[in-house]
């Protein structure tokens, strides 16, 4: 991975100098909005008055390309090198150059198409998997003004709105996502379709970075294909009920007790739906019990929607009352104010199974709790023979300042990979007031699949 970061950057600098030999370029620092969502940052300015459209041209002719001086050189003798003898080329480069010669001759529509073009066009798709998520709405008020990378702007790589709707060949590519699709040839509009909806919709996903190929192909699958984010009536249903309650519990605390100090859950109640989704997937992923840590702010709230403390009991701790309400096997609590205690319980899920949740109390440093809760994931699978670190799991749920900024949070860290300290992985939640339902689902597939940390800002 750390090649094809080194080669992105390498491209891009030699586009710019490509291009100068013509012309200049120049990169608008504020988005200038276009009859083309695709086309927005970009502007080609020619030192003659007027520049010609960029057209398809023969390998044989290019003086320069858009890697660098010898790129076209090299490719011209690894065609020519392959027309002689298949076998005497990489089994990656047979595979490119006899679909692509096969496709050329078959579909008219790509027969003006340079190697060139397929090379820009594949860099493109990095550029999206790469950068994507620094286009990503994750402003729900739109109050932002984010300066978009210039190579996410199609033409950067010699494209215009002319090509929008002319067939590229990508080739079959032995990756997941939709390079991995049986459609080798692809208008240029479908692919910016589909990488827009991938990687620039509500949830920004960065993961290129991850040296592991399984890792990076899992991830570029769950995020490339569309399918698992289509959620049937039933199941939205199910969501806007626990969003709902979620919201109507810090309405009636706001109404009831206007001046009581309780670490509202306000602007970030989508973590409780979020939190179901999350052990309702674990549980189906085999996870019988999940340890949670967590700060101050929304701790009633997943008390009362999560964890299933008796309401009566969380507003009777309002009024002064310390009483725990005689439920056996619901409920056992400390004493403690309210948004320090925790609370253990045996949750049903929505596949039938239950899993038991507990909630670790925290003192009011805010992350002091983060080790206590590794520890007891760790000390529950050792006594429960877990040694698959399948069955028990921990969550932390963080504040945004506070994951940045506090230094127990990333000592934490540093032990989730150590082998007498692992848990198999860790899910944190960084509470930041978005949306999160799929991305909770998929932080718990990950850490079922890959036993590592994961983490899930909001």
């Amino acid at each position: 991975m750390g090649w094809l970061r080194a080669g992105s950057s390498v491209a891009k600098l030699a586009i710019r100098r490509t291009l100068s030999q013509g012309g200049s370029y120049a990169a608008r620092s504020r988005i200038v909005p276009s009859q083309s969502r695709y086309f927005h940052t970009t502007v080609f300015k020619s030192k003659a008055q007027t520049a010609p459209v960029p057209r398809p041209v023969p390998l044989s002719k290019l003086t320069d390309s858009f890697l660098d001086g010898t790129s076209s050189v090299y490719l011209e003798e690894l065609q020519r090198a392959w027309e002689a003898d298949p076998d005497s080329v990489d089994e990656s480069w047979d595979n490119f150059f006899r679909n692509f010669v096969g496709q050329a001759a078959t579909s008219p529509g790509i027969s003006g198409q340079t190697i060139q073009e397929s090379m820009r066009l594949l860099l493109l798709v990095r550029a999206y998997q790469v950068n994507g998520h620094m286009k990503a709405k994750l402003d729900p008020l739109g109050l932002e003004e984010r300066e978009i990378p210039d190579d996410l702007d199609p033409a950067f790589y010699g494209f215009t709105e002319a090509d929008l709707d002319r067939e590229f060949f990508l080739g079959v590519w032995r990756m997941a996502g939709f390079l991995s699709e049986n459609r080798p040839v692809q208008t240029l509009r479908s692919i910016l379709t589909r990488l827009e909806q991938a990687y620039c919709g509500s949830i920004g996903f960065e993961y290129m970075h991850i040296a592991d190929r399984d890792k990076c192909n899992w991830l570029r699958d769950k995020i490339e294909t569309p399918t698992p984010m289509q959620y049937n009536r039933q199941r939205r249903e199910v969501i806007l009920d626990r969003l709902i309650w979620s919201t109507q519990f810090e309405n009636f605390l706001a109404t009831k007790w206007t001046t009581a100090k309780r670490f509202g859950l306000e602007g970030g109640e989508t973590l409780i739906p979020g939190m179901k989704e999350m052990f309702d997937r674990a549980a189906d992923l085999g996870v019988e019990s999940i340890v949670i840590g967590m700060p101050h702010r929304g701790r009633l709230n997943v008390l009362g929607n999560v964890v299933r403390k008796p309401l009566r009991q969380i507003f009777s701790e309002f009024s002064g009352g310390t009483r725990p309400v005689d439920e056996v096997g619901l409920y056992t609590g400390t004493g403690d104010v309210k948004y320090h205690l925790g609370t253990s319980y045996d949750r049903p899920t929505r596949g039938g199974k239950r899993i038991h949740l507990s909630l670790v109390a925290n003192p009011s440093h805010l992350e002091a709790v983060d080790p206590v809760v590794v520890g007891k994931t760790r000390a529950k699978q050792y006594y429960s023979n877990d040694e698959d670190r399948t069955k028990n799991m921990a969550i932390l749920i963080h504040g945004d300042g506070s994951f940045a900024g506090q230094g127990v949070v990333y000592e934490t860290l540093h032990l989730s990979a150590l082998p007498n300290y692992t848990t198999g992985g860790t899910i944190h939640i960084v509470v930041n007031n978005q949306a999160v339902v799929h991305a909770c689902e998929l932080a718990a597939e990950w850490r079922q699949t890959f036993h590592s940390d994961v983490v899930v800002d909001l």
